[in-house]
């Protein structure tokens, strides 16, 4: 007995030193990046509250300026500035601490990705109890429903790991697989699965079915986002000669995922993947693309709910297609998955990660525009919550002005399908200038321009100091005057009121070029009650060329417009 305690003893003390040297050796970070020491944390008694949690399964290299994985482009693109050690998973913790958005890179695998989940969920720095969830990564894709880049929402995650199996050596003639379903003793049937009052349930983690309403919502606030593409990419789609969804350009769509750990292809696996789907689902899911990790993440969050930890409802799995997961009617499997892993790897892949990233930053940046309502409704249903007693007097009291035409600025944002901007504000993506060539700078290539609406209420009546990479041209439409506060490399200050009237000073046209700070503001007290505009970027806009500034680092830049700058970063 005191031998065990002793060795128990020892290993605990041996997992507490390597958890100091774990954290001693993750100190390094990039000149951008803050680090929360564990005083700094053990002071602050109140966990910090996270509205929306980023889930990312891998990193390539470095997380910031090279080779993008899944985490980069979230990192640089939503500002994820403070460093959380987090020794008992796979990487560190980054979070916009303004926004309330966190980062987290799972590691590769259903096991990393549960236990990671997990230890987020207990840790006590935390407060994830209304959070949101979007695990955001890239998979393989039916060619019989969707094509490479594009981006799918899941209502269903299916395990295909849960199974019997028989070496393909020793399988019955008649038999089509040697892989079965638990608790069976043969292949499933190709025919409809079994009839609706002996339905299969998937009591053991075969399949889960996500908050479909939310899902929907997600879809629905997103499916018109601009998807990049690629001269290799077209080049691989028109193999898929009989595959009609193979061969479109890439598209948001809803599809169900399925979870594996083994990295499987080819078509008799494809056809399998789609049975298995239906058989565990009672043909509710249809397979259209394919990963490793998202049934063990949410088997987590399940544990999680039931602690109250979390909430499972608000779980969401965006997965971007970055190859197809059968090969075309030209190549054997084999064929094409060895070509695939060679030197220039998926044709897919630059896409895919730009897709998980816009498509779901506009679900990302929703959520925190309109925090106060989310954190305790849905979206989908915050049009029932009761408004508080300020805005119900404010609404039952008669006004007395004149009844006039103007739209208003929600029925602008509902009818031009405006979403939540980083920076404040609404916006959405109009152009992306990806039918002409590639433009190549520094930092990677880009289309030749991209355009946005952009709109500032009285509600959201701030755009927020932020730097871009490249020269944007801005455009007034209608509302009222919006006035720009730019600060120039050298110091300087320039001020230019964007409106509709040029007799009052105002421009109707006016250019920012790359690399000046620039913020937006509108009177919360104007006619309209807000101001709406267009931009045109060249080259085009991506998020990691654009940088929200951190207002204790732009006040020491420029120290005499300190007042300025505090009323205008988060």
């Amino acid at each position: 007995m005191l031998k065990t305690f002793s060795k128990s003893l020892q290993s605990i003390s041996t997992i507490i030193l390597l958890s100091f040297i774990v954290s001693a050796c993750q100190n390094n970070t990039s000149p951008l990046t803050s680090s929360r020491t564990s005083q700094q944390e053990s002071e602050e008694a109140k966990p910090l509250e996270i509205k929306v949690v980023v889930v990312t399964m891998f990193e390539i290299g470095e997380d910031d300026d090279d080779k993008p994985g899944e985490f980069q482009m979230w990192k640089e693109g939503q500002n994820l500035n403070t460093r959380y050690a987090f020794p008992m998973s796979h990487h560190d913790i980054y979070v916009n601490e303004d926004t309330g958005v966190m980062g987290i890179v799972t590691g590769m695998g259903t096991a990393k990705a549960a236990a990671a989940i997990m230890a987020l969920g207990l840790d006590p720095r935390f407060d994830l109890t209304h959070a949101y969830w979007l695990v955001a990564g890239i998979a393989g894709v039916d060619p019989q429903d969707a094509s490479i880049g594009s981006a799918v929402w899941a209502n269903w995650l299916v395990d295909g790991d849960l199974a019997h199996e028989i070496d393909a050596r020793e399988i019955p003639k008649d038999w089509k697989s040697g892989y079965f379903p638990l608790f069976s003793v043969e292949p499933i049937s190709a025919e409809p699965t079994t009839p609706s009052d002996e339905k299969v349930q998937a009591v053991n983690g075969e399949a889960y079915q996500l908050n479909t309403q939310l899902t929907k919502w997600a879809y629905e606030l997103s499916k018109d986002t601009a998807l990049s593409d690629y001269p290799a990419m077209y080049e691989l789609r028109e193999k898929y000669i009989n595959y009609p969804n193979a061969r479109k350009r890439p598209f948001v769509l809803i599809g169900d995922h399925m979870a594996a750990a083994t990295f499987w292809h080819g078509k008799l696996l494809n056809q399998w993947a789609n049975d298995w789907s239906a058989y565990w689902s009672n043909g509710q899911a249809n397979f259209v693309t394919s990963g490793m990790e998202d049934t063990g993440s949410y088997q987590s969050m399940i544990y999680l709910d039931n602690a109250q930890k979390a909430d499972k409802s608000r779980f969401m799995v965006l997965r971007a297609a970055s190859n197809y997961s059968m090969q075309p009617d030209s190549l054997t499997a084999a064929n094409n998955l060895a070509m695939e892993s060679g030197e220039n790897g998926y044709a897919g892949m630059q896409s895919a990660l730009e897709s998980a990233y816009s498509v779901g930053s506009v679900v990302v940046n929703d959520i925190v525009a309109n925090w106060e309502t989310y954190r305790d409704a849905l979206p989908y249903e915050a049009s029932k919550v009761a408004p508080d007693e300020a805005t119900l007097n404010e609404i039952l009291t008669p006004t007395t002005d004149p009844v006039d035409a103007k739209l208003s600025a929600e029925e602008l944002i509902k009818s031009l399908n405006l979403t939540g901007h980083v920076e404040g504000g609404f916006y959405r993506q109009t152009f992306k200038a990806d039918h002409r060539p590639m433009l190549s700078t520094e930092h990677g290539d880009r289309v030749n321009m991209t355009s946005i609406y952009y709109l500032l209420s009285a509600k959201s009546p701030i755009g927020h100091f932020h730097m871009n990479r490249s020269d944007i041209m801005h455009y007034f439409h209608v509302g009222d005057p919006i006035t720009y506060y730019l600060l120039n490399q050298d110091g300087s200050l320039e001020t230019h009121i964007l409106g509709p009237d040029p007799t009052q000073g105002h421009e109707m046209q006016m250019v920012v070029k790359g690399g000046t700070w620039k913020a937006s503001k509108i009177s919360t007290t104007g006619d309209y009650g807000y101001g709406l505009i267009g931009e045109a970027v060249a080259p085009g806009f991506e998020y990691q060329d654009m940088q929200l500034a951190e207002q204790a680092e732009l006040v020491s830049t420029y120290p005499q417009h300190s007042d300025l700058i505090r009323t205008l970063t988060r």
